[in-house]
Parts: structure tokens; C-alpha cells; sequence
């Protein structure tokens, strides 16, 4: 996948579990299957080969097969770790058939062009730097008339002087993770350049304020035990404050979430 750096693992045992307990079986980041559905939207996606960016623990992929009628995916990933616990979840479900799982480096996607009638990217985009380069490579694998999908994080207004969203950057920057987020409007005019048509970026805010708050009393509930189990009591105190944090962000504006669609002109 481009990219100016070197790729180095974020994500550990510990917290691939700690997530899941907040998220789910499956999902690295927030929503679920219903996530997904919302994404995917009024896009018929039946009989489709799909090819998932950063598909991480296999949640979305198992969804698009199972849910909405997807032929093939082929999940790509920079992470080991996340790719075996994928695959177990894809023999689980009975798909293997279904689903080709394949760690990359940074760099060209490792597929040919005009190989898929959709590609997926969810919760991912953050961590790109190189966006432009990211996107030519994204277009490059769709076929003509095919579709990018996907959701992500984005900055609102005024978000670099927001307390709120800083210190939730601040706190997720702490756990290891990098980020590079974009404007909705820069985002638009991006996906232009890279020649995509039909561009529509729906505002999510509302719907993952509210999932964070159902994992925040998740987090203080009914996971307490098993998260201080994983991370220790200051590790959940850290998972706390995030989604504090978060909640902030989002009820002030500073912090956005949206889905996004685009179609590869025929």
C-alpha cells in the first residue's frame, strides 16, 4: 500500500483483544456488520469481487459474503497479526472458498488492473500519508463502472484548536497508532484528481457518537474485568479516557465521521 514510511506493527495481542471486547468479534473499529451496511448502501454488490484494503480481523469481509451477497474478496493487510486471526475467522464462517487473505508491504496494491468491481476501505484512510498515490492505486484495481467504498475519520472545524479533539489525537497517538486525517472537502477534491465520479461523502457523526457511547458503558460495564485482565488497570483507565475523549470530539465537531462512495467512469 503507498506510503513515505516504513511500515511498523501497531497492533499487539493485547490490544487486538481489548478492541474486540469494545468492538466486537472481527472489528478493529467501531460499528459492525450495521457499519458496514450503511456503507455499502444502495450499491448492489451481488455476484461482486471485492478487494478490501486493510482488512484487518476479517469482520467486514465475512459481512460482505454473508450479508450482501459478494462472490470473492481479496483482503489485503500490513499486519500478520491481524491476517491469522482473520483467517481463522473466515474457516469459521465457512468461506474460506470465498476469500483470499494476503499481507503487503507498503507500496503498488499486489493485483491486476481492472481486477474488481469494488474495493472496501474502512477506518484505514487515516493512516495513509501519501493519499493522492494511494488513491491512483485504488482506481487503478477497479473496474470501469465500478465503486470504492468505505467510511473514515475526518476533521471538522476548527479541529486543531479544539481541546477535545486534540487530546482524543493526543490519546490515540499514545497507543501506538499513526494518523493523517483530512477535510471532507480536500477528501472530495482528492478522489476527483484520482478520476473518480459520482463522489458522495455522507456525514456519520451521529450514528458513532452514539456506538461510542454504548462502548463506553461497555467499557466501564460489563468488559471492566476482562479489558484490565488484557491491559491492566492503567491500560482501561487509558481505554477510558480515549473514549471520553472521543465522544468530545464528536459532540463538538472538531472530530467527523463519514462514509463515502465513488464510481471508476466506464
Amino acid at each position: 500500500m503507498p506510503s513515505s514510511t516504513t511500515h511498523k506493527n501497531q497492533y499487539s495481542d493485547a490490544v487486538i483483544a481489548s478492541i474486540e471486547m469494545v468492538y466486537g468479534e472481527g472489528f478493529l473499529s467501531p460499528g459492525g456488520e450495521p457499519a458496514v451496511a450503511r456503507i455499502v448502501g444502495g450499491i448492489d454488490l451481488t455476484g461482486c469481487d471485492v478487494l478490501e484494503v486493510g482488512c484487518g480481523l476479517g469482520g467486514v469481509l465475512v459481512a460482505l459474503i454473508n450479508n450482501h451477497g459478494v462472490r470473492h474478496v481479496h483482503g489485503i493487510d500490513l499486519e500478520a497479526a491481524v491476517l491469522e486471526r482473520a483467517t481463522k475467522r473466515v474457516e469459521a464462517a465457512g468461506i474460506a472458498g470465498q476469500v483470499k487473505l494476503e499481507q503487503t508491504r507498503p507500496g503498488p496494491f499486489p493485483v491486476p488492473d481492472n481486477s474488481f468491481d469494488a474495493v472496501m476501505c474502512r477506518a484505514m484512510l487515516c493512516h495513509i500519508e501519501d493519499k493522492p498515490s494511494f488513491y491512483q492505486e485504488i482506481i487503478r484495481a477497479i473496474r470501469p463502472g465500478g465503486h470504492l467504498i468505505g467510511s473514515d475519520w475526518y476533521l471538522g472545524a476548527g479541529a486543531q484548536q479544539s481541546q477535545d479533539y486534540l487530546m482524543w489525537h493526543d490519546s490515540m497517538k499514545s497507543s501506538g497508532l499513526d494518523f493523517y486525517f483530512a477535510e471532507p472537502e480536500e477528501t472530495i477534491a482528492a478522489f476527483e484528481n484520482a478520476g473518480f465520479d459520482n463522489i458522495v461523502l455522507k456525514d456519520d457523526t451521529d450514528f458513532l457518537k452514539e456506538e461510542s457511547n454504548g462502548h463506553l458503558e461497555k467499557i466501564i460495564g460489563p468488559s471492566r474485568e476482562a479489558l484490565i485482565g488484557a491491559l491492566s488497570i492503567e491500560g482501561h483507565q487509558k481505554i477510558i479516557e480515549r473514549t471520553k475523549y472521543r465522544i468530545a470530539a464528536l459532540s463538538c465537531g472538531a472530530l467527523m465521521h463519514m462514509r463515502f462512495q465513488a464510481q471508476k467512469p466506464h
